[in-house]
């Protein structure tokens, strides 16, 4: 749900990139977590400047412990997640899936999971390259989280 860059200022603030559809989840009091510790972060307060969200966590008290969150995934606990609509995914349900054409020919593996302003787009990386697969129905023709994806490439998609 967002990504920690720089720290800010003396104070321990943070920047974060929001990738969360509810920027609401960063609410002073709200409680994110530290994705590989799984460390509790309790918002203090957030700002957003023209072009960055700047975050300060309770327990974060100065620059040198801001810098210590550098790089740091921010995600919520699977009971704080909202339902998803049948064709609506987690990243991490598709990280690592494999993925294949219709015909049963292996294409890759997903490697991360691009946000762009048109829809989502899989980075596949197989056969010693990397793939830009669009997330959409035209493409996309099946989905098993944490399995397999099974499309229908258009013409030179995979060249």
């Amino acid at each position: 749900m967002g990504r920690v860059g720089r720290a800010v200022g003396l104070k321990g603030e943070v920047e974060v990139l929001i990738l969360s559809d509810d920027p609401k989840r960063f609410a002073s009091g709200s409680v994110v977590l530290r994705g590989d510790t799984m460390t509790a972060l309790t918002v203090s307060g957030m700002r957003a400047t023209r072009d960055r969200n700047v975050v300060l966590f309770d327990e974060i008290a100065d620059r040198t412990a801001a810098e210590s969150l550098r790089g740091a995934e921010l995600v919520i606990g699977a009971e704080d997640a909202r339902a998803l609509d049948d064709d609506e995914y987690w990243d991490h349900d598709l990280l690592g899936c494999a993925v294949m054409t219709i015909d049963g020919s292996e294409v890759g593996v997903v490697t991360d999971v691009l946000h762009q302003p048109a829809n989502e787009v899989l980075l596949v990386e197989g056969g010693g390259k990397q793939l830009l697969i669009p997330l959409v129905s035209s493409v996309v023709k099946a989905v098993e989280p944490r399995r397999r994806i099974t499309i229908d490439p258009p013409e030179g998609l995979l060249d």
